[in-house]
């Protein structure tokens, strides 16, 4: 076997044959070439996903059997070789030169487990076309520093909401090995109870850039509202098992959590009350009233989101 590559980029797809050439390629293109692609096809009917191995010898297929994000990201930790550990999801891009400047950034800085960085929301046009990546690029090798208000030990502002990008991430191996990988029980927020972990035992730094672009499209997460909050499942989760804060960083006080748990009710009542079932915005938005959250605001959603679901319930 040749030798390890120092970085391993996982991939997981289930039938994305549409967008993942433009992926594929923004990784193989990455000036820092010391790595290796594994493209991990979750039970796809669209293509054989092993045609990618022909374009270049850095590229691996795992074939599984529908077994969700988690469990495929998992197989491409397990199975990669490098040390520095990097997600990329089937329909997203890397800006040139991201790679490289994260890779410097840890040699540079062996405090940090994670590094990221910013991304852009990449829309359709009214023709369902996306604009071409390579016209929203830009080159991200000369980056070198962080951006302080988001780098450190960033547990409590991960509980306020701070958003590390999965697609713009890089991990140190021994980090993943030691808390786990992704919870393959979790169907909802998988990459946000990662990075709960992860700020418990190390710091996490973000590059003070765009890294990458990160697609919208019908069958993306951002346009299924799920049934569960999964979000505020999570922020109580947190809160049981490791509180408000930690030894290493700032704690919130009770009511920024308040406050931050009756926002996320609030926001999935909007999103179901709008996209969804009004029967669950009705729920959301009674748990933002009772967390506090802008009282007056969501007691009118509420009676709103209750009228809306008998009308529902009447068609």
């Amino acid at each position: 076997m040749n030798q390890a590559p120092c970085v391993s980029c996982v991939m997981p797809v289930r039938n994305g044959r549409a967008f993942i050439q433009e992926a594929v390629t923004s990784i193989l293109s990455q000036d820092y070439q010391d790595l290796e692609l594994l493209v991990i096809d979750d039970g796809s009917s669209d293509w054989d996903y092993r045609e990618l191995e022909q374009q270049d010898s850095r590229v691996r297929v795992i074939r599984l059997e529908g077994r969700g994000v988690s469990f495929a990201r998992n197989t491409g930790i397990a199975a990669a070789r490098g040390r520095y550990i990097a997600f990329l999801d089937a329909d997203d891009y890397w800006f040139p030169g991201k790679l490289g400047a994260q890779v410097r950034y840890f040699e540079n800085h062996p405090e940090a487990g994670v590094v990221f960085g910013g991304f852009v929301r990449w829309y359709p046009d009214t023709t369902g076309h996306f604009t071409p990546p390579a016209t929203l690029a830009h080159d991200c090798s000369q980056t070198t520093k962080a951006n302080p208000e988001r780098s450190g030990w960033l547990y409590s502002r991960l509980l306020q909401g701070l958003l590390v990008g999965m697609n713009t991430a890089v991990v140190r191996r021994e980090l993943l090995e030691r808390i786990g990988g992704f919870d393959t029980a979790r169907r909802l927020g998988e990459d946000y109870d990662l990075w709960l972990r992860a700020s418990q035992v190390t710091e996490l730094h973000a590059l003070a850039d765009t890294l990458a672009l990160y697609r919208i499209h019908s069958a993306s997460a951002m346009h299924r509202p799920e049934e569960r909050n999964g979000l505020a499942e999570l922020l109580v989760s947190a809160k049981e098992r490791w509180g408000l804060g930690n030894a290493q960083g700032p704690s919130l006080q009770p009511a920024e959590f308040a406050c931050r748990l009756g926002q996320v009710h609030f926001d999935h009542g909007y999103t179901h009350y709008w996209h969804g079932s009004a029967r669950v915005a009705q729920r959301e938005f009674t748990a933002a009233f009772l967390a506090g959250f802008r009282r007056g605001r969501s007691a009118a959603y509420v009676a709103l989101a209750l009228l809306k679901a008998l009308g529902q319930r009447q068609r």
